[in-house]
């Protein structure tokens, strides 16, 4: 099986809409208010998301759904993030990057901020590692508790920003689609992922190690269990989001996941609502 082109393309919305989940988690567990969440919907898909309690918080902070052709609209959005004094991040695909796209973001005060390969394979083209991780799925509080124990130390977590993580992607049950893993090593929780299936497509959506359990391809036996999890959900190809050159990046090229589609993130630093735009 090869990848259609329209698939790939399609890749970076999927993400988008885990992302999306996420916020919606949040403000299902009627912490929105608490930690300062917010989310509005724009016009033509376009949607974004606000994380007033952490301001600089890359995916807390997302415009979802604007395309090149439609950055007239962000003089209507900025000023929802500059209320509050947060940072907004755009992804635009690479290919439709051309100077005049660069030149406006500039003028609304972005800066190029992160190169993103989405990588994939169909899952009958994978060969995985056989397993040498104890890896489990999160299905009680008590694995649920390990899975934030991994995840707040392999993303370095402040605990004042903790819960914003634990509304975002710890609801019980998991929404549909979603699954959580731990893999522990000498019997600590090592490290964490997520796998969300959509349809027929498997997306590898995130995970980190605790920093003393790396170098010990814990990332790697993450990547072929929720490989062989989705084989046997019956999807039909494997992708994820990594930054371009990346630990992430190097594991998924290792089990023969390629580059399908590249992105480009432009980032607003927080700025005052008064501020002046650039000339």
């Amino acid at each position: 099986m090869t990848l259609d082109r329209t698939l790939a393309a399609r890749l970076p919305r999927l993400h988008e809409a885990q992302e999306r989940q996420e916020a919606e988690n949040v403000l299902a567990a009627a912490a929105g208010a608490e930690l300062g969440v917010a989310t509005r919907t724009w016009s033509d898909g376009v949607w974004s998301v606000r994380t007033r309690a952490s301001p600089e918080h890359e995916p807390g902070n997302q415009i979802t759904g604007l395309s090149p052709e439609r950055l007239d609209l962000l003089d209507a959005i900025l000023p929802w993030y500059d209320e509050v004094g947060c940072s907004a991040r755009v992804r635009l695909p690479g290919a439709a990057l051309e100077v005049d796209v660069g030149e406006a973001l500039a003028r609304r005060g972005f800066v190029a901020h992160e190169l993103e390969a989405w990588m994939a394979a169909p899952l009958d083209a994978i060969r995985l590692d056989a397993p040498h991780h104890d890896i489990r799925p999160v299905e009680d509080a008590a694995s649920l508790d390990a899975f934030f124990t991994a995840f707040n130390a392999g993303w370095e977590v402040p605990e004042a920003k903790q819960p914003i993580a634990r509304a975002a992607l710890g609801p019980l049950p998991a929404p549909t689609g979603w699954h959580r893993f731990v893999a522990f090593v000498d019997g600590e929780p090592a490290g964490e992922a997520i796998l969300a299936l959509f349809d027929d497509v498997a997306y590898l959506a995130e995970a980190a190690t605790a920093p003393r359990f790396r170098r010990r391809g814990v990332q790697r036996a993450l990547i072929a269990h929720r490989a062989e999890f989705a084989r046997a959900a019956g999807a039909q190809v494997l992708f994820g989001g990594v930054r371009y050159g990346d630990g992430s990046w190097a594991n998924m090229r290792g089990y023969g996941l390629a580059e399908t589609f590249m992105t480009l993130t432009f980032i607003r630093p927080p700025r005052p609502a008064d501020a002046p735009p650039r000339e």
